[in-house]
């Protein structure tokens, strides 16, 4: 994968979780628009084990569908899950899947015991501690996050 890609990846998946963070939804357009690169990448590069970065997307997409059944996550995330396990593939989901129950839980205990009044008037604070007070927190920030981690693990050598 190039870095060109990469970068597209990253920056298509950071306008998804802002997305997600301010509606509550990922646009199927920005899903659309990362299959479409994927498609790309493939046409571009022809690997041979395309099947992999398959699998790999189907796999996410079921825990997704799974996670999405329990109420936990919105169907627009799971199919952004679907997305990354596309892009990723085989060895960089390893690096996902370890990275994101980190960040999930980060998540839950910092906004856990994040206070519900505060002095900050910033509209992103506001914003914060009413998905708060709703208990409606999206999960598509931290699997972008977890997804551009494993992106720049696969870039770059260890």
């Amino acid at each position: 994968m190039s870095f060109a890609f990469a970068g597209l990846n990253i920056l298509l998946l950071i306008y998804l979780a802002h997305r997600d963070f301010w509606h509550l939804r990922i646009p199927n357009r920005g899903i659309f628009a990362l299959l479409v690169l994927w498609g790309i990448q493939l046409y571009w590069y022809q690997p041979d084990n395309w099947y992999l970065n398959l699998s790999t997307g189907a796999g996410f997409f079921a825990v997704g569908i799974i996670f999405w059944r329990w109420r936990k996550i919105d169907t627009s995330e799971a199919k952004l899950l679907l997305v990354i396990g596309l892009i990723l593939g085989w060895p960089c989901c390893l690096v996902f899947v370890a990275i994101l129950p980190v960040l999930l839980l980060i998540q839950f205990v910092l906004l856990r015991h994040w206070p519900h009044t505060g002095r900050s008037h910033h509209v992103f604070w506001r914003r914060l501690r009413m998905l708060i007070k709703r208990k409606r927190l999206p999960a598509g920030p931290a699997i972008v996050a977890a997804g551009v981690l494993s992106q720049l693990a696969l870039l770059l050598p260890i």
